[in-house]
């Protein structure tokens, strides 16, 4: 079971099963001791529901993955409600007692509804190839060497009036 820790900063990570991909965390749900009890799930086909903490075997924060057992299922999450109490805001969001049995969607699939294919953009955690930052640090290396010997020249042009 993922520690309490690591459940708290788990906000956009993927849900994963050795089957596939569940779906991405949008929230972590509190308990009344404000601990990570739940998390709010988003489905590849735009359905939410809760995962509760006790099925989440580990979090990858390298990754940004989320694993669980195959065949977890989530409860169904109702819309969201919002409430004014004596001038107060309280919003809500409570389950159906529903279970949404997910299909994990194949790992490099993109999701079926463009609105949840928009917010997963926003967290996906793509690493650079090798050759991308070898080549970074050689241009920056570069850049500093080409900055050093030009600011060089510059004080001997400004101290004898040549530049070598």
């Amino acid at each position: 079971m993922a520690t309490i820790a690591e459940l708290e900063t788990c906000d956009g990570f993927a849900v994963e099963t050795p089957d596939g991909l569940l779906g991405w965390v949008e929230e972590t749900w509190l308990d009344r001791s404000d601990h990570p009890a739940a998390l709010a799930v988003r489905t590849p086909d735009g359905r939410r529901g809760l995962l509760l903490a006790e099925t989440v075997r580990a979090v990858d924060p390298d990754t940004q993955e989320v694993l669980v057992e195959a065949g977890t299922s989530l409860v169904e999450l109702a819309a969201p409600r919002l409430a004014r109490v004596d001038g107060a805001v309280a919003a809500s969001w409570r389950t159906t007692g529903a279970i949404v049995e997910p299909t994990p969607m194949p790992l490099g699939a993109s999701p079926a509804s463009p609105a949840v294919a928009a917010a997963r953009t926003a967290t996906v955690h793509v690493e650079r190839p090798l050759w991308s930052i070898v080549v970074f640090a050689l241009g920056l290396l570069a850049t500093l060497v080409s900055a050093e010997i030009g600011l060089m020249f510059l004080v001997a042009w400004l101290v004898t009036g040549h530049a070598y």
